[in-house]
């Protein structure tokens, strides 16, 4: 399923009102926690952190207040300066030509009609078309200044002129040497005294959490002391050669799955059919009375096509890792079909009742959305989260409300 930019907006503000929150705080933990996540390498010379690119495409009007559509834009202009990631932003390049006239629908959604100023989700062809052309000229941009750098020579051969994301300098020392030497024509330094006040090599790793606690007089030893305690996740290359690491010192093993089952629909290849679905479940679905994967008005679900009283249930035997979370991704709808929906779920782990929830299904908005359902798993008589790898974990999902339903994915993680 595809689903607008201005869709996954309202999703965000129904998220932050479920938090107490405001629009600007859930956002602004959101991408944190998806920056760290994924910028954290999972085992030392083994998984460089990717290229991480943010693009900003939203434009939208699920508020009619300026500052409030920019939310999305502030956050990530602010995430990106500070962990020091790309960011590309359709939204800024077209704003004006928007903003100077929010009758046209070329670059943006219809915002009127019949002269009525209305909620415009979808943008047409030519938001499309202008997106695609914004992204590739800023990844051209990117490659072209990249190779246009001149190479770097260095004076031993026991140095690298490479350099880690994590900003380790290619001094095997460690120590900084401000990027001069006196190579290609520059005259060395005539001064041997070094002047005082520079700063040191920068710490390993990503800056610690930005938070309304972090402070300019502590920032640099909070960084330096998490640099220390997860020292072993930013190597530096010659430390990863001395390991008997090749490849440039970065192995590319298969990253470690944090899930133990996950699929969504129309993201992985044969889950665009039912067939697909029904396969993807079979090999956990132990018990079903009801349930089956349908694909109405083009949108593939795992549905209650019994009605109401519909059942089935998952199990995973002797998990091979930890279980922490389980999200539901379940599509809400509006109208007399889905009056009422609501999907009771269970988690056991033998007799342990650990996670129990009524998810409604239906909404008041004349739109048919994603939403994601998280479910965290707590043992109270260990009074611990989740399951240890060895345990047996079961699923029971019930239709108590309504007569329809839609499921279109699900992740049982490590987190």
């Amino acid at each position: 399923n595809a689903y607008a930019t201005n869709d996954m907006h309202w999703n965000s503000m129904q998220d932050a009102i479920a938090r107490n929150q405001t629009l600007e705080q859930s956002l602004y933990k959101l991408s944190q926690e998806f920056i760290r996540m994924v910028m954290t390498p999972k085992k030392s010379c083994r998984h460089a952190p990717p290229m991480l690119l943010y693009l900003d495409d939203y434009l939208g009007n699920e508020q009619n207040e300026v500052l409030s559509t920019l939310a999305s834009s502030q956050t990530i202009n602010l995430m990106s300066s500070y962990y020091g990631i790309g960011s590309i932003s359709y939204a800024d390049a077209v704003r004006d030509v928007v903003y100077g006239d929010t009758k046209e629908w070329w670059l943006s959604a219809q915002w009127y009609e019949g002269g009525k100023y209305i909620r415009g989700v979808h943008p047409h062809m030519g938001t499309h078309i202008a997106m695609a052309w914004v992204v590739a000229f800023n990844l051209f941009n990117l490659v072209t200044t990249y190779c246009s750098l001149p190479e770097i020579e260095t004076q031993s051969a026991t140095d690298t002129i490479r350099r880690l994301h994590a900003g380790t300098e290619r001094n095997n020392k460690g120590e900084w040497d401000y990027g001069y030497q006196s190579i290609n024509g520059l005259p060395p330094l005539q001064a041997a005294k070094k002047l005082g006040g520079g700063p040191r090599e920068k710490p390993r790793g990503i800056p610690p959490p930005l938070t309304r606690d972090l402070s300019l007089e502590h920032i640099s030893d909070e960084w330096r002391e998490d640099s220390v305690e997860n020292a072993p996740l930013w190597k530096t290359i010659p430390e990863c050669l001395a390991e008997g690491h090749f490849d440039d010192a970065i192995d590319h093993d298969s990253l470690p799955k944090p899930c133990l089952f996950s699929w969504v629909v129309n993201m992985e290849r044969f889950l665009d059919k039912p067939k697909g679905l029904n396969n993807k479940l079979k090999p956990y679905l132990t018990s079903n009375s009801g349930w089956s994967a349908e694909a109405d008005n083009n949108k593939l679900g795992w549905v209650p096509s019994s009605g109401l009283g519909s059942k089935f249930t998952l199990e995973f035997k002797k998990v091979a890792q930890p279980v922490h979370m389980m999200t539901w991704m379940i599509m809400r709808s509006y109208g007399e079909k889905w009056d009422g929906s609501k999907l009771k779920v269970e988690a056991w782990s033998g007799e342990k009742l650990l996670a129990r929830d009524e998810i409604v299904g239906f909404h008041d908005k004349k739109t048919s959305e994603t939403y994601n359902i998280k479910m965290k798993l707590f043992d109270q008589e260990s009074d611990s989260i989740g399951i240890p790898p060895g345990s047996d974990l079961k699923v029971t999902f019930e239709l108590v409300g309504g007569t329809t339903f839609k499921i279109s994915g699900m992740a049982i993680c490590d987190h």
